[in-house]
């Protein structure tokens, strides 16, 4: 299956990304509560795999990986490096190069646009979503979004191959979904109540803002909801989809950047960054093209989200040697014939300089030499062992333990040896770029962490690649 068909012709091809959606709430990787029918529907006519993992737990780095197909490792963005280079092959400049017309929508779109990921890296047109009220924010959303999708493809679907990114916010901080899903998951809460449960992170990882119980199972109930308004959201463009014509002759591919931490770790975590536990990194990843991916079909294989390039190249059956150089992932398409399996996940959290910043904008007097520190988590088979600077490794079942509850570091010494031996060969292997420091933030702030010797002044300068021997 599939070998006969690659590169025969070109699918359109829609990656959505549901900005910071864990896997654990989605219905169809197994949750009790219907947040995700219409994902769900997808789920049975595609490919759903069970165990993917984000490289990274924050929307920078993992959107650099799914973009070149990199390890945070071998890309170097991170939160000591908040900007994403152009020296590297994107994947939007390849499809553009072979023919397709691409576009970019992103509820993100003025973060995109200061980090310089938008027209310049190979998309024909780019549209960051602006709304013009918090009322709009929580009523419409990511509705606008797809709205704009579909009027989109409306006008350019008989210019086809098309490749459209589209990243929803939904079911990101602050968890504030329109009234009739705060009321079908938390009950009769008004939107000003609703409001005032939402955390400040960043006060929450200081010790100045406490969480409670009863707050935590508030705030996973509106998580519910934002899940769920942003799937019937999505319901809309299947349809149309469908209606068109068009469903069975696109590549559909639905994952997230990074998930949150909901009370899993905490005191002190919270939501995505300075950590790397499964509720930040086990993201969903559905496939749907059945000329190549099997209907139905579930996948307890590990894979992650930088596996999304390397699979388009495959079936795309595009074959320039210096692009597949650059490439670090798997492509999915020999997983699902079982002829290729990914031997290990690896997931990377830079040093905290972003963070250290963020603190410091609260308390300019913030003692944030505790969160000093970078941590890496490889999980082989049913281990997980994350890596830290500071010394302070953990071991984790996760067959036993999904939760990460039990950290047994001490008592499995020759397993935390030998992971940390394989992890070690494994950066190895693989190809590092190291881009110095650059943090956005404070001038005063950014002046302390240098003076402090926790910034690294950059001397790295970026080039557009010429894209050679990839004209259509």
């Amino acid at each position: 299956m599939g070998d006969n068909l690659r590169g025969e012709h070109k699918p359109n091809i829609i990656l959505i990304i549901m900005d910071v959606q864990r896997a654990s709430n989605m219905h169809c990787y197994g949750y009790e509560k219907e947040t995700t029918p219409n994902i769900d529907r997808i789920a049975r006519e595609g490919t759903i795999f069970l165990r993917c993992i984000s490289p990274a737990v924050w929307t920078l780095p993992s959107h650099a990986s799914i973009f070149t197909g990199r390890y945070v490792y071998g890309h170097g963005v991170g939160a000591s490096y908040t900007y994403k280079p152009v020296e590297r092959y994107t994947l939007t400049e390849i499809l553009k190069a072979v023919g397709y017309k691409t576009v970019g929508f992103c509820n993100h779109g003025h973060w995109w646009a200061r980090y310089g990921i938008r027209d310049d890296r190979g998309f024909d047109e780019f549209y960051g979503i602006k709304f013009s009220s918090e009322k709009e924010w929580i009523e419409v959303g990511s509705a606008k979004t797809i709205d704009l999708v579909i009027n989109w493809i409306e006008k350019n679907k008989n210019n086809q191959p098309f490749f459209i990114f589209i990243n929803c916010v939904e079911p990101h901080l602050p968890y504030i979904p329109p009234q009739e899903y705060i009321k079908k998951f938390l009950g009769d809460y008004s939107i000003e109540e609703v409001k005032k449960l939402q955390p400040n992170v960043w006060k929450v990882r200081m010790g100045i803002e406490k969480i409670t119980r009863d707050r935590w199972e508030k705030l996973r109930a509106l998580y519910d909801g934002e899940t769920a308004c942003l799937d019937e959201r999505l319901g809309k463009l299947f349809t149309y989809l469908e209606e068109s014509n068009l469903m069975d002759k696109t590549l559909l591919i639905i994952t997230s950047d990074h998930g949150d931490e909901q009370g899993e770790h905490y005191p002190p975590h919270i939501g995505h960054q300075l950590h790397l536990y499964q509720p930040g990194i086990h993201v969903p990843l559905i496939v749907r093209y059945p000329d190549v991916f099997p209907q139905g079909e579930k996948v307890n294989e590990l894979v992650q989200t930088l596996d999304i390039f390397p699979t388009i190249l495959d079936l795309l059956s595009i074959k320039n040697i210096d692009i597949w150089k650059q490439n670090q992932g798997i492509s999915l398409i020999p997983v699902v014939e079982g002829k290729m399996r990914r031997l290990f996940a690896l997931a990377e959290h830079q040093k905290p300089l972003l963070s250290f910043e963020r603190m410091l904008r609260i308390d300019p007097n913030y003692d944030f030499r505790k969160w000093n520190r970078w941590i890496k988590a490889l999980i082989v088979g049913d281990y997980k062992y994350i890596w830290s600077s500071d010394g302070n490794d953990e071991l984790y079942n996760l067959k036993e333990d999904p939760l990460e509850q039990n950290n047994l570091v001490d008592e499995e010494k020759d397993k935390v040896e030998n992971m940390r031996k394989l992890l070690f060969k494994i950066l190895n292997s693989l190809e590092h770029r190291d881009l110095g420091d650059f943090v956005q933030g404070d001038e005063e702030n950014i002046r302390l962490l240098e003076r402090l010797g926790y910034l690294r002044r950059s001397g790295v300068t970026t080039e557009r690649v010429v894209m050679e021997g990839l004209t259509p």
